[in-house]
């Protein structure tokens, strides 16, 4: 099988180019080069997927399948529609659950609304979700019959670029008294990048929200599991919402994966039965873990990411300000 992945560096991308090398496959990559280079059994070529000459890299070769998991834009990715009619198989865009805009507020189901965006909209047309919908349309137009859309949930694993999953594993593995967000039993959702990287590869044509099962995974579990994995001393105390709330900590920046109810009740329970009747396997949480946990020792946490505002990672909950909190909760 011949397989093009536009993208093929960070945490998804690279997950779909070493699943498809292990598998057997040719895997060719289009990247701009500027977060590593893929494996040197890729045949690796260079250029912007948003330009007309970036595009031009990739000749006029044929693919069985192409995945792209660099699309955020409907004007570029129509871009690259456009070159690839008739050349590739199957196309696997891989979108978000943002594309619903009543989600968290409101569960998700298989009628749940969709953001209206239209398949030229530019980069300033609109925020993340909304983008991505219009690039779902360019997709299903351009490859009618041929494209499978996974609306993706939280994705974490080796090489995660964002750093959520794995700062939690380097603060457990600190050790120490550490400030729990919320409830242990608190329902998470997440998707290791190597299990949807296999259940891409394989997916039929159609449209899936693609995750874990709400209730596999807890955040207790999560933490739980961290302590196993990294064999630190962690002593966790569970901090009210509302409690943090006071303290004006900001969820999913400050404190990474947590959400306060009730937005909480809603954020992780997604319609994924489409996508385990396809093929989707989740492997455990301590195996994926334990994996994160051997990267970050090794890479350590990745470097923000420059931009005119700070990145998520340059909002993380500091340890003195953990501390404060877990003083005030203590007396």
């Amino acid at each position: 099988m011949r397989l093009l992945v536009l993208g093929g560096t960070k945490l998804l991308g690279s997950a779909v180019v070493r699943t498809a090398l292990d598998a057997g496959w040719d895997v060719t990559t289009l990247t701009r080069g500027r977060t590593g280079a893929p494996p040197p059994e890729v045949d690796a070529r260079s250029g912007d997927r948003n330009t007309s000459a970036g595009l031009a890299a990739l000749g006029d070769d044929t693919w069985d399948v192409c995945v792209d998991t660099s699309g955020y834009v409907p004007r570029f990715v129509a871009l690259g529609a456009e070159a690839l009619a008739g050349r590739v198989g199957r196309y696997v865009f891989v979108s978000t659950v943002n594309v619903y805009p009543d989600w968290p507020d409101e569960p998700l189901t298989s009628s749940s609304r969709v953001h209206d965006c239209p398949v030229d909209a530019g980069p300033d047309d609109g925020d993340y979700g909304y983008l991505k919908s219009g690039c779902e349309r360019v997709i299903l137009d351009a490859f009618p019959g041929a494209a499978t859309i996974n609306r993706s949930g939280l994705i974490f694993g080796p090489q995660d670029n964002i750093a959520r999953v794995s700062w939690w594993v380097q603060r457990v593995a600190r050790g120490g008294d550490v400030l729990a967000p919320g409830r242990p039993d608190q329902p998470l959702a997440l998707i290791d990048s190597r299990d949807m990287a296999a259940w891409m590869l394989s997916a039929p044509p159609g449209v899936f929200v693609v995750n874990s099962r709400a209730g596999t995974q807890t955040f207790g579990s999560l933490l739980e599991t961290a302590r196993e994995v990294t064999g630190s001393d962690a002593r966790f105390t569970w901090v009210p919402d509302q409690v943090l709330l006071d303290a004006s900590v900001e969820s999913w920046t400050e404190m990474p994966l947590w959400m306060p109810a009730p937005l909480s009740g809603h954020a992780w329970d997604m319609p994924v039965d489409g996508a385990y009747d396809t093929g989707l396997t989740i492997r455990p949480l301590a195996s994926s873990l334990a994996d994160v946990w051997e990267w970050v020792r090794e890479h350590g946490l990745p470097a923000p990411e420059a931009g005119e505002r700070p990145s998520e990672q340059e909002q993380r909950l500091t340890a003195e300000r953990e501390q404060e909190i877990l003083a005030t909760v203590a007396g």
